[in-house]
Order: C-alpha cells, then sequence, then structure tokens
C-alpha cells in the first residue's frame, strides 16, 4: 500500500505514505515520483537534506518494486543543479496502476475491490481495472468481477485473450481496448498480471504507428505456433474468433494461393485469394499474394469486424515455408452505431437491399456493380447480391463463387419440406414487378442449409436478388423440442450412437444442430466446428452451468459471413445424465 515500514533515520516517517513525501526543493512530491517505479527499479535525483550531515545536497534515491514491496536507497553528492524529473514512461504507469489494484486487494479483499474497480473513481486517466478469476481448466474462459466501461458483462463468463498465458506478468499489443477518455477502440498496449489466482488487466493508448509491430507481432505469434505445432493446428486455431484480438485476425494462405483460414468469411476458405477484388475494384488479392520471405504492406478497403463496416486496411503478409500469414490494422475512424439492418423488417430490408443494387448498377455500370457485390463489401448481415446476365448466366455470387458463369436453370435443390425442387428455374421465373421463392440455401453463418426466402427481379433483362433466412413461428419451442429428441435419441440408442449421428450433416435441421459436452467441458459433438470436439468448450456464458429444468442463455456467435459482424445465437442448455445437450438459433443482434 505505499506505507513506509522501514526508515532507520526517520522513524517518524514510519506509517505515512510515500506518495506523500515532498522535498526541500521547491515543494516538489518526489513520493509520488518513488511511488511510479516498477520491478525494473527507477532513479530518482533531487535536492534534500543529508540525514548524517544535515547538510542539503543532491541525493540520488534508486527505488525498486519486489513482490509488491518498495524498497530504496540514496546516495549524496555536492552537484548543485536538479535535472527536471524524467517523465515515468507508459508501461511504468500501467505497471504501477495495476500494482495499486493489487495492493488494494491484499487490503481490502475481493468484494471490496470488485466494488471499487467497477466505479469511475477507480480511474487514472485512461487506465481502468479488469479483474478476471479463471475458469479451472476452462483455458481463456474467466468470470469478470470488474470491468466498468461495461458493467452488463460483470459476473459472466467470458473469454479473456489474457488468459492465454500462465505466466505471471505478460503485455500484449492489440486493439483489444475501447479508450475510455475518446470512446474510441484505438491501439492499447496491455497489461496482465496474476496474482493470488486472479488475473489484473489493465492498458495505455499507444500512436497507431506503434500498430504496425502489434500487427507483426501477432502474425508472428501464428508463425511460432506452426513452428511449434503445426500446420493443422494453425488452421484449428485461426478459423475462430477466439483467435482475434480485437480488429485483428489471421488469414493464411496455402503455397498455391488457396484460402486455408479465414475466421471471418469463411466461405472464402478453398478459394484463390487472387480471385479477390475489392469493391474499388482493387486487385488486392494479388497484391497479397506477391508477398515474400521479408514481408510486405498491402493497402485496400475491407469490412472491418469491430465496427461491421468497410474502412480503408494496411495488411502486413509474409510468406513463410512457402504458406502466406497475413493480418492487418484499419485506418478509419471507429464507427460502432447499429448496422441499418439490425431491427429491420427482414423482409422489406430484402427489397431495399435488392433495389439499392439496381440503382448502383443504374448509375455506377455492370462492371463496378460486379465489383462490389463478388468482393465481401456486398455483404450487409445475411443479406447479399446474387445477379445474372440476360443468358441467366451467373455473373455475380459472393457466397458461392464456383457458380458464376454457371446457368441459374439448372441450380437445384430442396423445397421447405425437403422434396427436391428446381430453385433456379424459379428463380429464373423473376419478372419486373419482382417475386419471392423460398428453399433451402446455405446460411452464411453456418455454411449449412437453412430456409431461406429470396426475392428476385427482372431489370435489363438481368436478374436481380438477396433473400433472408426466416426464423420458425416458435423458435423457442422448436428449440426445446430439437433438444427434447436428442436426449431421447441417447436414452434409447446410447451415446456412442448418438455422438455418431450428432457429429454428422444428417442432424442439422436448418439453424438447429447439437452440442453434446460432458462435465468436464470436453466437447463430443459439434457439426458445425468439428475441430473442437475433444476440446474444451469455449466461452459461451453460463452454459456448463444448465441445470437440469434448463436455461436459456444468449451469447455472440463469430462463425460469420455477414459482413464481418458478429450475430446473436440463444440457446437452450439442458443436464441430463451427468452430460450437458444444448441447441440455438439466431436473433436480432
Amino acid at each position: 500500500n505505499d506505507i513506509l515500514r522501514v526508515a532507520i533515520l526517520t522513524p517518524g516517517l514510519i506509517g505515512s505514505d510515500v506518495k506523500d513525501l515532498g522535498a526541500a526543493s521547491g515543494g516538489r512530491r518526489v513520493g509520488e515520483e518513488l511511488a511510479a517505479a516498477t520491478e525494473e527499479g527507477l532513479w530518482l535525483s533531487n535536492i534534500f537534506p543529508n540525514t548524517r550531515s544535515s547538510e542539503t545536497l543532491y541525493a540520488h534515491t534508486w527505488a525498486i518494486r519486489y513482490d509488491g514491496l518498495l524498497f530504496m536507497s540514496r546516495y549524496y553528492d555536492d552537484r548543485p543543479e536538479v535535472p527536471e524529473p524524467a517523465e515515468p514512461d507508459d508501461d511504468a504507469l500501467t505497471r504501477a496502476y495495476v500494482q495499486k489494484a493489487i495492493a488494494y486487494y491484499e487490503a481490502n479483499g475481493r468484494e471490496a475491490t470488485a466494488a471499487y474497480y467497477n466505479t469511475p473513481e477507480s480511474f487514472e486517466g485512461e487506465r481502468v481495472l479488469m479483474l478476471a478469476d479463471p475458469v479451472e481448466g476452462g483455458g481463456i474462459l474467466a468470470t469478470v468481477l470488474t470491468w466498468p466501461l461495461q458493467l452488463a458483462v460483470v459476473g459472466a463468463t467470458a473469454p479473456i485473450p489474457e488468459l492465454r498465458t500462465t505466466e505471471e506478468i505478460l503485455w500484449f499489443d492489440g486493439q483489444h481496448l475501447t479508450n475510455p477518455v475518446t470512446g474510441q477502440r484505438e491501439p492499447a498496449r496491455i497489461l496482465s498480471v496474476r496474482h493470488d489466482g486472479l488475473v489484473f488487466i489493465s492498458a495505455h493508448f499507444v500512436l497507431r504507428e506503434n500498430v504496425e509491430d502489434a500487427t507483426k507481432n501477432y502474425v508472428n505469434k501464428a508463425i511460432e505456433l506452426y513452428e511449434s505445432q503445426g500446420l493443422d493446428a494453425v488452421i484449428s486455431r485461426y478459423n475462430s474468433r477466439d483467435s482475434m484480438d480485437g480488429q485483428f485476425y489471421l488469414f493464411l494462405i496455402g503455397a498455391d494461393d488457396i484460402y486455408l483460414a479465414h475466421p471471418i468469411f469463411p466461405h472464402l476458405i478453398g478459394t484463390d485469394i487472387k480471385d479477390v477484388v475489392g469493391s474499388d475494384g482493387q486487385e488486392l488479392g494479388k497484391e497479397i499474394a506477391e508477398a515474400t520471405e521479408a514481408g510486405i504492406w498491402v493497402e485496400y478497403l475491407w469490412p472491418n469486424p469491430v465496427s461491421n463496416r468497410e474502412e480503408p486496411k494496411v495488411t502486413w503478409a509474409i510468406r513463410h515455408d512457402g504458406l502466406i500469414f497475413a493480418s492487418g490494422y484499419y485506418t478509419g475512424e471507429a464507427d460502432t452505431g447499429p448496422p441499418p439492418w439490425q431491427g429491420a423488417d427482414p423482409k422489406e430490408y430484402t427489397v431495399d437491399y435488392v433495389n439499392r443494387a439496381i440503382e448502383r448498377y443504374e448509375n455506377d455500370g455492370l462492371e463496378a456493380t460486379m465489383a462490389h457485390y463478388n468482393s465481401v463489401a456486398g455483404f450487409e448481415g445475411e443479406w447479399y447480391l446474387f445477379a445474372t446476365d440476360e443468358n441467366d448466366t451467373y455473373i455475380i455470387h459472393p457466397l458461392v463463387p464456383r457458380l458464376i458463369g454457371t446457368d441459374i436453370n439448372d441450380v437445384t435443390g430442396k423445397d421447405l419440406e425437403g422434396n427436391d425442387y428446381e430453385l433456379g428455374k424459379a428463380i429464373a421465373g423473376a419478372t419486373e414487378e419482382g417475386i419471392w421463392v423460398d428453399y433451402m440455401w446455405l446460411h452464411p453463418a453456418i455454411l449449412k442449409d437453412a430456409p431461406k426466402s429470396a426475392y428476385a427481379v427482372r431489370h435489363d433483362g438481368m436478374i436481380f436478388a438477396s433473400g433472408y433466412y426466416p426464423a420458425t413461428d416458435d423458435p423457442e419451442g422448436y428449440t426445446q423440442e430439437y433438444v427434447r429428441k436428442a436426449i431421447e435419441r441417447y436414452d434409447r440408442d446410447g451415446l456412442e450412437a448418438t455422438v455418431a449421428y450428432y457429429n454428422s450433416d444428417a442432424s442439422i435441421d436448418g439453424q438447429w444442430y447439437l452440442i453434446i459436452a460432458d462435465e468436464d467441458g470436453i466437447f463430443l459433438t459439434h457439426p458445425i466446428l468439428p475441430h473442437l470436439v475433444g476440446a474444451t468448450a469455449p466461452a459461451i456464458p453460463g452454459y456448463l452451468a444448465a441445470i437440469d429444468a434448463g436455461e436459456w442463455h444468449e451469447a455472440p456467435w463469430g462463425i460469420s459471413a455477414r459482413a464481418a459482424g458478429e450475430v446473436t445465437r440463444r440457446a437452450w442448455g439442458l443436464k441430463h445424465d451427468g452430460l450437458y445437450f444444448w441447441s440455438g438459433y439466431f436473433v436480432e443482434d
């Protein structure tokens, strides 16, 4: 607590706060400067009386933190000039803030610490405290005890990226936090300290130029994982949104320039990066494919996963062992307002989306329209454009680009009852007034078939179309019935047969699929993310707290090709025979 415990020559100061100490030179409060000492230590020089000779001399004090305590000593000389004290650097101030929080915890306990550091009084400029209680065996799962910038998450179990290490003290560079002073997401330097089983986290915000180093560091960590654990480990980790650090995410390209990992737009996986063109026509994919072992920087427009909007992006791409490892940062102003499709009537929004696409075609021409809507910039939530030319040949389809160049009349699938359906011919029947067609189609959030309602219009002989994925009239009831049937199957057929079935595509029913986890939180089934089977359940608040009677929970769902944004999944969890069963559906974010 920075209270003096040992001061042999000045015993009268014992029990006082170091920070309250002044000096003989102009009332300068050297105590506050000494209290900023870190485990690296600092020197402080000032005019101070020599307690041996009573002379006022030039004092040189060395102060260093160890185990939370502050150890200090000094020597004197007769140099008359006192230089201005150096300002403590930002790292030292952040470390001092966290150490002060640890001292508060030691003096006042967990409950009082949580209460105080959830109030604005605990702020020191841009520095605030996140206090997290790691879930035993939960990887990066922790219960949030303090987060004054978003009190709604306090008490929730959430993923805390700073828990990825077992080290006592670790620094992170990234875009992980919102600056409480400016209200904007800014490049941050984050300190994570483990103490007494808890994790104390704070940060300060750095100049945007420093983000280049943070970007390279993020990419280098992926390369280190590749070197230590191999390609499969990298693909598994970086195809998950858990790998993101604020706006940072990794996209991985094979030696043949084919996407291997992309957590924001999984539909790009398996496609050639050289075919990726920006909304402004920039052949950004070809530029990134020129990456060398020395690394290159590429600038282009791309959707920001934080703001859900297209912004200027600067990407670092480097060849390593033939692969391209790449990530980047955004240079536009952060805009965290809700996207226009949230809360909108989906049918009305679909018509508006198609009409705006036709308007773009009229104003900018066909080539510019194709460039925009065949890029990720064309996604708006679950809406994307698919279009044909006058001969009914696909010219736009960003979700399934292999369809471009094929005849829409040849596309077949299933109707809503599961029967074979010539859906392409139905859409090709579009008129200038527009038609609606219902069928099963790939859902961009789960990349599995789900009921879709599409609106198609003929304009200049071409077809312009888009659609949405309607929920059932009673999604809650449908979810509970889906889970109930799974438990019935388990009771009838046993665990092995149930696990086999619910790990297959046959078990997926539109938005609904089943996850089973054991009492240790280990996935037994996950048909959407099969690489998670055998892994610890991720940070979806409260699922493993499901009780016998069942519980509802809502949480962000991050595997979304939908405008680079998260959606929310509402899930029903039930504990049965020592296992956890749950399923869910997508709701308005």
